[in-house]
């Protein structure tokens, strides 16, 4: 596929330039190709924003050469495109949860994928609309205001909700990205759709708030043009055989729920639109 050789090129040029400046504009144009399109091939295949991957790979290449060399931690920064050692410090530390310093302490050794790894990686993770590997993510307590009503009539919960929020907006929203929770117990699906806020004490009763709990996740990335017929089956798949032995996580131990994550790599039905759909799994007992 042309789209993944582009991304395999682009991911060999950011390996090859990490102690460069890299931005979205120099990268397009080594693929003649607008900034705003560029970007979001990026995303659809590697699963994340240009800024986050071009960080986390110069970190890892950082906890190398930590591990690897005397170099000292001004050097390493410097090495890896950052522009000092206090910027590169806390940066790490956000990463790693550890300073560098500790890092090299401690031995660890860091596993860096060659871009092939990757590429290979992205393209057997895709089974007609859906990646087969889910993303392993960890969430807090999700406060979400919005709209409820019947599974089967979601659009029309939807399209509520929107009305709703010309009418009273919401002014504590944390983000744009957009909720859609499936709540399932026996033969009845309930769809809680909204945004995230930061607390419920402020919020127009004419709302409804759901809480999902703090959790972790299996994220899986489906591309919405190519349908949702093949998702439950795969992630029923997934649930039923992954090596981490992650299994289901019900929602007051006693409801089957899902959460469809709506952000900016979202655009309707159009080739390349991507919805999350998030999976609550905890380890077993």
């Amino acid at each position: 596929m042309k789209l993944f050789t582009q991304i395999s090129e682009a991911l060999k040029y950011i390996d090859g330039h990490l102690d460069q400046t890299i931005t979205l504009e120099i990268l397009s144009e080594q693929f003649f190709l607008s900034p705003f399109y560029f970007h979001r091939l990026f995303s659809i295949v590697v699963g994340k924003p240009l800024a986050a991957y071009i960080r986390d790979r110069r970190i890892l290449y950082a906890c190398r050469l930590l591990c690897d060399t005397d170099k000292s931690i001004l050097d390493i920064a410097l090495d890896c495109g950052f522009h000092s050692s206090p910027a590169f410090s806390r940066t790490f530390k956000v990463s790693q949860g550890i300073s560098p310093s500790q890092y090299r302490t401690q031995g660890y050794q860091p596993v860096i994928l060659t871009v092939d790894e990757l590429i290979m990686k992205f393209t057997n993770r895709l089974k007609g609309g859906i990646f087969l590997n889910p993303n392993i993510i960890k969430r807090g307590k999700i406060i979400i205001a919005g709209t409820c009503g019947d599974g089967s009539k979601t659009e029309d919960v939807w399209k509520a909700f929107e009305k709703l929020c010309g009418e009273k907006p919401l002014e504590n929203t944390l983000s744009s990205s957009g909720y859609e929770i499936r709540v399932y117990e026996e033969d009845k699906c309930t769809v809680y759709v909204g945004y995230s806020v930061s607390d419920k004490d402020n919020i127009d009763p004419a709302y409804t708030i759901f809480e999902l709990p703090a959790s972790k996740y299996a994220a899986f990335d489906v591309y919405v043009s190519n349908g949702y017929e093949s998702e439950n089956n795969a992630m029923q798949q997934w649930l039923a055989t992954n090596s981490e032995g992650y299994l289901e996580r019900l929602y007051d131990h006693k409801s089957h729920y899902c959460i469809e994550y709506y952000d900016e790599r979202f655009n309707g039905d159009e080739t390349g639109s991507i919805v999350e759909i998030w999976i609550p799994i905890e380890k077993a007992p």
